[in-house]
């Protein structure tokens, strides 16, 4: 009875760990993806966000890294692709955060292609 229950346990965890693909607003959109907020799109301020539809073209973020000393904004440029979808996140490379075009490999994993350094990361005392 036990190890029906872990079993079952397990199997329901693997299944809700799935990844899942990207959905886009229309076909002229991309999806953009943040581990930390997205404060500026487009040179216009917006209210913190994690997750923005694009429209397809040239566009430009400025993303909020926090640490306990300082806040780093970091600005990205790049011409958005229809269809496509991005991540920024912090990998431990010569910038705090970075961005990436995702990729779902499969309903397990998933690969970030294309890495893109900010143009630059302002820090500014907390």
């Amino acid at each position: 009875m036990i190890i029906r229950a872990l079993f079952f346990t397990g199997l329901s965890l693997l299944l809700s760990s799935c990844v899942q693909p990207p959905v886009f607003k229309g076909e002229d959109y991309a999806l953009v993806k943040s581990n930390y907020p997205v404060v500026t799109l487009n040179g216009v301020d917006i209210e913190k966000s994690y997750r923005l539809d694009l429209k397809a073209g040239k566009n430009s973020l400025v993303v909020v890294y926090n640490t306990y000393q300082y806040d780093y904004f970091c600005t990205f440029s790049w011409i958005a692709k229809a269809g496509t979808a991005y991540e920024i996140t912090d990998q431990e490379n010569r910038y705090p955060l970075t961005l990436y075009h995702w990729y779902r490999k499969n309903s397990l994993w998933t690969r970030k292609l294309s890495p893109m350094d900010p143009l630059e990361c302002l820090r500014k005392p907390r």
